[in-house]
């Protein structure tokens, strides 16, 4: 059982690597375009007006200071005391399914449940933010634009933004005025604005903003495009979203069926849950619902991923 639980582990763990590659690929077009010019830096190259490498390349160790500086806004005020408190409930929840069901090493099922927890809980922290980040984001751009309208310079209408937009995004840009405010390059301010909000996006919105620094042009008639893009794309995922709701919540109604009723099965028939889960003849039983399970999901989910 041990082995088995930790092949469940494994390819959880593959899965997330494949999903976070996946991922990976949206950006790839931003590094496309350094392949055939490279330079040094934003500010020392007259035929680049922004050095896209350095929003796209980072190395591991600056990847996981961000991603841990990232968890830590998402999470708020006392942040550490709520992962601390995440682990322990998540060792006690552990120690009790491993009691119940189980019947592992409990340092191994804490263990496994406390990766799964933990990986479960980041997941979710940054879809949560994303999808707000993508609510919140459009009405930073028609702010911007507006106050571009006005007359006012880049550095004050981000400063305005920050100001009259709430949320982490208004934040964000509040925290881009003051470091423009007192001297901080653009370049720089745009990189940890990008390590804050690492979406396709933003990353475009600070192309087009170091541009037009760089160059100058219509700003407005140029963020005004963006929005637009931004409002379409979101319309057809929740589009799609929509037309495939019905399919998704099937998938999942029939994905948790086999674990439910081998719930239920150890409080209403204890002998035949011992058989499929402790007894060697049972095992194949048990392999075979597994197997079937994993197969069957990965084949719902790639159709899931594939709608377009």
């Amino acid at each position: 059982m041990e082995y088995l639980l930790l092949m469940v582990v494994g390819v959880v763990v593959l899965i997330y690597h494949w999903i976070q590659q996946r991922r990976g690929a949206k950006h790839k077009y931003l590094g496309d375009v350094v392949k055939a010019r490279r330079v040094s830096s934003m500010t020392a190259t007259a035929d680049q007006a922004v050095d896209i490498r350095a929003l796209t390349e980072k190395s591991r160790w600056q990847k996981l200071r961000d991603r841990i500086d990232n968890v830590g806004k998402q999470l708020g005020s006392m942040a550490l005391i709520k992962v601390i408190v995440a682990i322990v409930l998540l060792a006690i929840a552990g120690n009790f399914i491993n009691q119940s069901f189980l019947r592992l090493s409990p340092l191994l099922a804490i263990l496994v449940t406390e990766i799964l927890g933990l990986g479960y809980g980041l997941l979710w922290l940054q879809k949560r933010e994303e999808k707000h980040f993508e609510e919140t984001f459009p009405d930073a751009l028609n702010m911007l634009a507006s106050a571009v309208s006005a007359g006012e310079s880049i550095m004050h209408a981000i400063g305005y933004v920050g100001t009259h937009l709430e949320g982490d995004v208004g934040k964000e840009f509040n925290v881009m005025y003051e470091r423009l405010r007192i001297g901080e390059t653009p370049d720089e301010v745009f990189r940890k604005a990008c390590d804050r909000f690492p979406y396709p996006s933003f990353q475009f919105f600070v192309i087009t903003l170091r541009a037009n620094i760089s160059r100058g042009g219509q700003l407005k008639d140029v963020i005004n495009r963006i929005n637009r893009v931004m409002f379409d794309a979101r319309a057809m995922e929740k589009k799609k979203i929509a037309l495939t709701s019905e399919a998704r919540m099937s998938a999942k109604i029939v994905g948790s069926i086999p674990f439910i009723f081998l719930i239920f099965m150890q409080y209403m028939s204890p002998e035949n849950y011992e058989y499929v889960m402790f007894n060697e003849a049972g095992r194949p039983i048990l392999y075979y619902m597994l197997i079937s399970e994993f197969i069957g999901m990965a084949i719902i989910w790639k159709l899931m991923r594939g709608a377009t």
